[in-house]
């Protein structure tokens, strides 16, 4: 019940992340956007993305159930190729690819599809490579030397998230919810760590805005506290 939950909230916080950073930006560069404006990208990008998601994830299940594939190999290709319909088909319509993609893999994943063990196997593998490639390719964008000029910055931000953010948004969440009270300390102590953050620390850059270096450094001194601190 914690891994399935842990992981479900990993895969519904990237969407949201992005629309924050996305909606803050924005913010921070126009003057007639305020709350209302970013409240209404939230609602239009989650609700076409999840609509989306569904749609191509209904359509992919009963697709594969009905498909008689020659090679079991050409399975998690067309997962891939559902994935991808479901994030160009929700970014065409102004929604959340990620959410889209998310939904319809998570459809995917919960049926009794042919050669599931096949496509599980394959996306392991494909998600570690890409993982790999992601923490290589944001390496080469970080100079260690300029991490000492925001140390304070990033320490405070990771234990403000850890220590303040993280276990109230938690309690929140389970209020309702039946976990024990060791179940609710993990969850509010221990997250899935990835580098998402980080990536999203890139898009000040991408967008110019002031001190756009100075976010991605914090961004990266804190996520990399984090995970030492909490993962271990």
């Amino acid at each position: 019940k914690l891994a399935r939950t842990l992981e479900g909230e990993a895969g519904f916080n990237d969407p949201v992340a992005v629309l924050l950073v996305v909606g803050l930006l924005e913010w921070m560069q126009r003057d007639d956007y305020g709350l209302p404006e970013m409240a209404a990208l939230f609602a239009q990008e989650l609700g076409i993305g999840l609509l989306v998601g569904v749609a191509v994830g209904w359509l992919a299940v009963h697709g594969f159930m009905q498909a008689q594939l020659s090679s079991q190999g050409l399975y998690p290709v067309a997962s891939i190729a559902t994935v991808a319909l479901a994030f160009g088909a929700a970014d065409f319509l102004h929604g959340s690819g990620f959410m889209a993609a998310y939904v319809s893999g998570l459809a995917l994943g919960s049926a009794a599809i042919p050669a599931k063990a096949t496509i599980t196997t394959f996306h392991q593998g494909l998600a570690w490579v890409a993982q790999l490639t992601m923490f290589l390719t944001l390496g080469l964008l970080v100079f260690p030397s300029q991490l000492g000029d925001v140390w304070l910055e990033g320490t405070i931000l990771a234990l403000v998230t850890a220590v303040v953010a993280r276990p109230i948004a938690v309690a929140l969440a389970l209020g309702p919810l039946r976990y024990s009270l060791a179940e609710r300390g993990l969850l509010g102590w221990a997250g899935l760590r990835g580098a998402v953050p980080v990536v999203l620390a890139t898009f000040p850059i991408i967008a110019d805005v002031p001190k756009d270096l100075e976010f991605f450094n914090i961004a990266f001194f804190a996520v990399l506290l984090s995970t030492v601190l909490q993962g271990s």
